[in-house]
């Protein structure tokens, strides 16, 4: 699809992605000039050739112009005199070196730890990277939270604990290829609409639809099988599932004993929940836990798709790894039509997990408390060998704030998100900007309820101004390119970031004059433990069309705007062989994945398999 360069005329079409939820929608922008002769976007519509949505949209993308146009864009930095003062319109130069200097001062007088970053799925890939590396390569802390602590972290480790890595192992054409799909603490209909609008295509074509939901939401009047359950009692439910399925011969033993390990506990453990009990703890029916169980059972293949309901829980990763449970169980995982599918909430969250930008996270699926992770980036940062810490690990976004309240934290340099407005214990959130020494938040917007406590407000750009990749719930990767002028100052967030640490004395490793060269430096985190593998995507290659990871060539496996994948290991008939790990790609040695015993909190047992809600 060739089309005119935005950069250099006067009217043109723009293929970038939506910045709304982890869908990953293409979007084809029209662009013109405004009256003051800036560029502007003055439509959007579907991207036919986008795979992820083949031309459809939503009611939040087709008005991506109106979001464009909304009054209250910060065209400048703003900084506070003092504490109670109202902040004062300056240069962007001026508030970055102001931002440095309290930063770097606090750093030397009470230490790295005293300094945290909250960012966002929102950001691009290229922001995410620079401030991990920022947090954890250069200020020796683990100080770095980001809102997908509140949705995600729950997914990405139960997906590390049954699978092996936090990498989704399906695609968006598992939809068109289900016999069966179980959707379960996610109302789609609302809150993913473009893909359960592909769903209910596979409906109609003669696919059943099972929705476990405590309301009955959209989907769920959607529903061939409603199980409408009691709230917090989703394991009971996946259990005894499990249990029904392994009692009327649904399993698939043969793949069990090859791809799994842990199963010899599973019969003993699946008796405390038969089909009374669970009925008693969960609300639902006996007749329809049974149902549910035949339909998964009798599936040629089938699909899971959860989102908050299950994650935004004491127990969530367990729910994850209950649910995985029963693809690995039935052997209906990483093949056409068959799998567990987290669908992810942000633009970015699942591009910010790759980059490791919450907890222990590094770049490539890798972890501060593994010490040939922390080896291998220090080797490609070019750090001193020791200077990645393996301790001060956070406890999540809630911990983050409440050791600010407690004067632990002392700065604290907000990127793309609102906290005070979406966090949960929101006093919490506010005692702790109030007791910081010095709060940054960067933003595109000026009157935000985080910004009211802000020190110093940096002027971000909108994705449609500037330039950088979004990774969608498929492991897609889109080129966001820049369709419109920012108004004013305002920068994109990566120059922000990487200005800062100049500013704090980190010039060699942060001296970028593109998002292209901050990618080019990712790809060398490619990591064949979990197929994370970026190197045969280039800037040049997104320009033409998306890439769904692992691409390890440029000119391997790309997703085609027919919306089907050319990825070998995903051929129509697989062999019994395919891999349930996190990633699509066989191997001669495959990796065995980990059947999980998870109690639900209405049973007295304990659990013999902890995770990370």
């Amino acid at each position: 699809m060739a089309l005119p360069d935005p950069r250099t005329d006067s009217t043109a079409k723009v293929r970038t992605v939506c910045s709304y939820c982890g869908v990953g929608c293409g979007l084809v922008l029209d662009v013109g000039r405004g009256p003051d002769g800036r560029r502007t976007v003055l439509k959007a519509s579907g991207d036919k050739e986008h795979p992820a949505n083949l031309g459809r949209l939503c009611t939040k993308g087709a008005t991506t112009a109106d979001l464009l146009t909304a009054p209250g864009r910060l065209t400048t930095a703003l900084v506070r005199p003092d504490r109670g003062e109202e902040p004062e319109p300056t240069p962007v130069d001026a508030a970055v070196a102001e931002t440095a200097r309290r930063l770097r001062a606090i750093v030397d007088e009470h230490g790295p730890d005293a300094v945290a970053l909250y960012v966002s799925g929102q950001l691009s890939l290229e922001a995410q990277y620079l401030a991990n590396k920022l947090v954890k390569g250069h200020l020796r802390s683990n100080q770095i939270e980001s809102n997908s602590r509140l949705c995600m972290a729950s997914a990405g480790t139960g997906y590390k604990l049954s699978l092996g890595a936090d990498g989704p192992p399906g695609s968006y054409e598992d939809l068109d290829r289900a016999d069966v799909f179980l959707v379960i603490g996610s109302n789609m209909a609302d809150c993913h609409p473009i893909l359960f609008l592909r769903m209910m295509d596979r409906v109609k074509a003669g696919a059943r639809l099972i929705v476990v939901d405590p309301r009955r939401t959209a989907t769920a009047a959607k529903a061939d099988l409603f199980l409408q359950i009691r709230p917090g009692t989703d394991l009971a439910l996946l259990n005894g599932l499990l249990h029904l399925l392994h009692e009327n011969g649904h399993t698939d033993p043969a793949f069990v004993a090859a791809y799994t390990e842990g199963w010899e506990a599973m019969p003993e453990f699946l008796a405390g929940y038969p089909p009374a009990t669970v009925s008693d703890i969960t609300g639902i029916p006996e007749a329809d836990l049974r149902e549910a169980a035949r339909l998964i059972g009798e599936a040629g293949e089938w699909t899971s798709c959860w989102t908050m309901g299950l994650n935004q829980s004491t127990h969530g990763t367990w729910n994850t790894n209950a649910l995985v449970n029963l693809h690995l169980a039935t052997g209906k995982i990483c093949r056409p039509g068959s799998g567990p599918f987290s669908l992810t909430g942000q633009p970015n969250a699942m591009g910010g997990r790759e980059m490791g930008y919450m907890g222990p996270g590094l770049p490539g699926q890798r972890s501060v408390l593994v010490d040939a992770d922390r080896a291998f980036v220090e080797d490609q940062w070019g750090l001193e060998p020791g200077t990645i810490r393996a301790d001060g690990v956070g406890k999540g976004t809630v911990d983050m704030f409440q050791k600010m309240a407690d004067g632990d934290i002392k700065a604290c340099w907000i990127i793309c998100t609102n906290p005070v407005a979406s966090v949960a214990n929101r006093r919490t959130v506010i005692e702790g900007l109030e007791a910081a020494e010095f709060v940054v938040a960067q933003d595109v917007f000026s009157e935000t309820e985080t910004n009211a406590y802000a020190d110093v407000v940096l002027p971000a750009a909108l994705w449609t101004e500037s330039e950088g990749v979004l990774v969608n719930s498929e492991r897609n990767l889109t080129l966001a390119r820049p369709a419109a002028d920012p108004p004013g100052e305002a920068t994109a967030d990566w120059r922000l970031i990487a200005a800062v640490a100049r500013a704090m004395g980190y010039e060699n490793a942060f001296s970028y004059d593109s998002a292209e060269q901050i990618f080019e430096e990712i790809k060398r985190f490619h990591n064949p433990q979990t197929g994370y593998d970026l190197r045969g995507v280039t800037y040049e290659r997104l320009r033409a069309t998306p890439v769904q990871w692992p691409a390890a060539t440029t000119d391997g496996p790309t997703a085609t705007p027919s919306g089907t994948s050319t990825r070998t290991a995903r051929s129509p008939s697989p062999p019994r062989a395919a891999v349930p790990s996190s990633t699509p790609v066989r191997t001669s040695r495959p990796p065995r994945c980990r059947t999980t015993t998870t109690r639900s909190s209405s049973t007295p047992a304990a659990s013999s398999t902890s995770g990370t809600p």
